[in-house]
C-alpha cells in the first residue's frame, strides 16, 4: 500500500492566488453555461452563477484557499526574518 506523498512547499503567493482565482472564474463559467442551459434569462443567469459558484468554491476550491493561506504566511515569515536580520545588522554596526 503506497503512503501518501508529503505535503508540496508552498509556492509564491502571487501564483497559488493566480490558480485560485482561475479556477473560481472557471467555476463561475460553468456554473453559467449551466444555468443559461437550462433556460434561465441571462441577468437570471448571471446573479445565480455568481451565487453558486461562491457555495461552490468554498466546499470545492478548500485546498487551493489553503495553499494560498500558507504561501502567504510564508513569505511574510521571510520578511519578517529578513526585516530581524536588517535590524541586528544595523544594531551591530551602530554599537
Amino acid at each position: 500500500m503506497a503512503t501518501p506523498s508529503p505535503t508540496p512547499p508552498p509556492t509564491s503567493p502571487g501564483r497559488a492566488f493566480l490558480h485560485y482565482s482561475t479556477l473560481r472564474l472557471l467555476l463561475l463559467l460553468v456554473t453559467f453555461a449551466v444555468l443559461l442551459a437550462f433556460g434561465l434569462d441571462t441577468l437570471l443567469a448571471v446573479g445565480g452563477a455568481v451565487l453558486i459558484s461562491a457555495l461552490l468554491s468554498l466546499v470545492l476550491l478548500r485546498r487551493q484557499r489553503e495553499a494560498f493561506t500558507a504561501a502567504s504566511i510564508a513569505r511574510a515569515d521571510e520578511r519578517r526574518a529578513a526585516k530581524q536580520a536588517r535590524r541586528a545588522r544595523l544594531d551591530d554596526e551602530a554599537a
